[in-house]
């Protein structure tokens, strides 16, 4: 069970009553106030476009490039296994094959391989013996093995768009890069694809072989594609490119033969083709097959002329995507019964670590730990890292991690890289290897170093980044309208640096609320307090939490509460509705034990006696302090039934709130809490805490009967009893 709250952040510029236009807000939230920026951010067709040849070395590629083809010598294109690796070496190929190249390409596998320009692959490369090798989404970081293939007399083009190692850049003849030290491009964010377009564009200005209308217009379709599908930000050029790939996608004349074919297959009639789409729909089919296999059936989708053979590259590719989605569906199953398993040694338990949480399966397929980390770093609200054996070095085991929150995941493993083989990546996400037999000594060397970040981070009591909720705007009931949501669409389309604005909705009352797909997600029903309608009609706004079931059990009808949303709409055999996709609902508590809890907790975990905080606070009585017997039987009864032995963690107001619900009692947060701290002190439950409102916990299977008098915290309270 997982129940918490996020923090809501909402700027001063997006609180109720404001004085900016809906459109005006957001874009200056954005950064957007100059005119110029603010038509070239809503106009359909961006002019934000740099000249290619402001990257390095781009005018010593274009020559290098020409004087290839003009020999006729073979051209070999390496590329990376997803959806970037993939469209940036079909950019390239498509490119040189309109002009009768003699051209081939490889992607790796990734099990096989690894990401990059590996040692792994070299043989492959050295075989087909290019007289040029040029590198896409990759290479920056390869200094050795770029050597070794220059030293076999193969000029190397380097196209990336990754971080530099150190200031180290391969001794390549070119190196086109924007993260190079000396990067003299004015944008540092294109993906891989944007560069290989960029390229492409430079070939058609300044050398002998032009670009045909037909083949930029694929280009840019891949780039858009690409620059969707690798979460950078969407600004600047990449918000131009994302654009003008959009208009060629819904211009009823697809360019590429097979993302004509993909649209057809999976794009809804009628339904103009966005970047959730692309996100949502076609992105994992073409990531899956570098995921499980190698990437040579979204190569063909890319690079196929006929339809039918495209079409067919389609149709494997979602067999892959549905493979993938399985086994993903599996190894997170085994990875969450590995953490909540009874017999999990007490030290690595939920609720006696700080750091990451870690699992290892045998036979887990190494394509889909990164998506599993990150699942189950959403799904505890921890960062976790997950290990499988490593194939190619195979006294090793290979994991990826991602960080929850404002942990860094890449500091901490960089503290103890000397547990470590190898590793690289960033803050939010990180690849490591491991030796099998250095295993527990890494696991404690990791917990003991970010139990010491996390504390000193900690010292300022600030709230985690991913519990924290940005909010653009405070919007009352009667403005969430289509004509809003038409005015939000305005500033599609949405990404990094650009999210979805969201939304915040106070007092609304909940006329109905159930749970779907057996459990897993929530709608409510919300109407105005007053109860009339938006526009003085008498309706009610639907909204759905995904992922949310849980939540359920602490609202029912007539609740009045604060939802946080972003908003969308549905359409339903032809009928479109708008629709709010939840971000987060908390109860409009009132009363002083329910606001003010924090400075209760506060005042208690300071020492005063019970006593001594309800003198202070004239509002506060015995009963919101101190739990009686019926309140220690419907706590223990509700975390027993709703959570078993699982792992749970969850905010004492949502729970507080679930079992006055359950119970028609009226338990406060405060009681909630000191009832689960007499459980832990007598055997009945193990217990972490988060913060001072967030608990995490999970119910032991307990024979003897427990005896609560006895423990510290039954004795602190009950001291008072009688003398408040």
């Amino acid at each position: 069970m997982m129940l918490t709250n996020k923090t809501w952040n909402v700027s001063e510029l997006g609180q109720s009553g404001h004085s900016g236009t809906l459109l005006g807000v957001l874009l200056e939230s954005r950064g957007i106030t100059d005119q110029k920026d603010i038509d070239d951010f809503l106009t359909d067709n961006p002019t934000l476009w740099y000249d290619p040849f402001l990257y390095n070395d781009m005018d010593k590629a274009v020559d290098m490039i020409s004087s290839s083809i003009s020999a006729g010598e073979k051209i070999l294109v390496y590329g990376d296994y997803d959806c970037d690796g993939v469209t940036a070496t079909a950019i390239i190929v498509r490119y040189l094959l309109s002009h009768g190249c003699n051209v081939e390409y490889i992607v790796p596998h990734r099990s096989e391989h690894g990401y990059g320009l590996t040692e792994n692959i070299l043989d492959r490369v050295f075989e087909i013996d290019p007289a040029l090798l040029i590198t896409v989404d990759c290479g920056i970081t390869n200094i050795e093995t770029v050597k070794d293939v220059k030293d076999r007399g193969i000029k190397v083009i380097v196209t990336d768009h990754h971080n530099v190692k150190g200031d180290e850049i391969p001794d390549a003849d070119c190196v086109i890069c924007a993260k190079r030290p000396d990067n003299t491009y004015p944008f540092i964010d294109l993906c891989g694809a944007g560069v290989a377009l960029k390229l492409v564009e430079a070939m058609g200005r300044k050398s002998p072989y032009k670009v045909s209308r037909n083949i930029w217009r694929q280009a840019i379709e891949m780039a858009g594609i690409a620059t969707i599908a690798d979460l950078v930000s969407v600004v600047d050029e990449n918000r131009t490119i994302i654009k003008k790939a959009l208009e060629s996608m819904n211009s009823g004349n697809v360019a590429n033969p097979g993302v004509r074919v993909m649209n057809r297959m999976l794009a809804d009639d009628g339904k103009p083709i966005d970047e959730t789409y692309v996100s949502f729909n076609f992105v994992p089919r073409v990531n899956a097959a570098g995921r499980l296999y190698d990437s040579s059936e979204a190569l063909k989708l890319f690079l196929e002329d006929d339809e039918e053979l495209a079409r067919k590259a389609a149709m494997e590719l979602t067999r892959e995507n549905d493979e993938r989605k399985a086994i993903e569906s599996k190894v997170f199953e085994e990875a969450v019964k590995q953490i909540e398993r009874p017999d999990r040694p007490d030290c690595w338990s939920l609720t006696n670590t700080s750091g990451p949480i870690v699992v290892y399966g045998n036979n887990w397929h190494q394509g889909v730990l990164g998506i599993v980390a990150g699942k189950l770093s959403q799904y505890f609200r921890r960062s976790a890292i997950v290990f499988t054996n490593d194939s190619i070095e195979t006294d090793c085991a290979k994991g990826s991690g991602r960080a929850y929150g404002d942990f860094d995941l890449f500091g901490v493993l960089t503290d103890v890289s000397d547990t470590i083989v190898n590793f690289g990546g960033h803050k939010k996400a990180a690849g490591v290897v491991v030796k099998k037999s250095n295993m527990a000594e890494f696991m404690r060397r990791l917990e003991d170093r970010s139990r010491e970040v996390m504390g000193q981070d900690k010292q300022g009591g600030a709230p985690d980044d991913d519990d924290v909720l940005n909010v653009d705007l405070e919007l009352p009931y009667e403005d969430v309208t289509f004509d809003t949501y038409k005015t939000i669409c305005r500033l599609k389309p949405f990404g990094i640096s650009n999210t979805r604005p969201v939304f915040v909705t106070r007092g609304l009352v909940i006329s109905d609320l159930y749970t779907m797909s057996d459990g897993a997600h929530l709608r409510v029903d919300l109407t105005s307090p007053d109860g009339t309608g938006r526009s003085g009609r008498n309706d009610s706004l639907s909204a759905v939490g995904f992922g949310m079931g849980d939540y359920a059990s602490c609202f029912t009808a007539g609740d009045i509460v604060d939802v946080a949303y972003t908003l969308n709409e549905y359409t339903y055999r032809g009928n479109t509705t708008l629709s709010l996709h939840l971000e987060d609902i908390r109860p409009a508590v009132s009363g002083f034990a329910w606001m003010q809890f924090d400075t209760v907790e506060k005042l208690y975990n300071s020492g005063l006696a019970v006593d001594q905080i309800i003198k202070l606070n004239r509002d506060l009585k015995s009963e919101d302090m101190i739990p009686d017997k019926e309140d220690y039987a419907n706590v223990y009864t509700t975390i027993r039934d709703k959570c078993g032995n699982k792992n749970s963690t969850a905010d004492c107001v949502l729970l507080a709130k679930m079992i006055n619900i359950g119970y028609k009692t009226d338990i406060t947060p405060f009681c909630v809490k000191r009832c689960l701290e007499v459980f832990a002190e007598s055997g009945l439950i193990k217990l972490g805490c988060a913060n001072p409102g967030r608990l995490c916990f999970t119910v032991l299977a307990v024979k003897e009967k427990a005896n609560l008098a006895d423990t510290k915290t039954y004795k602190r309270l009950m001291q008072n009893v009688g003398r408040t």
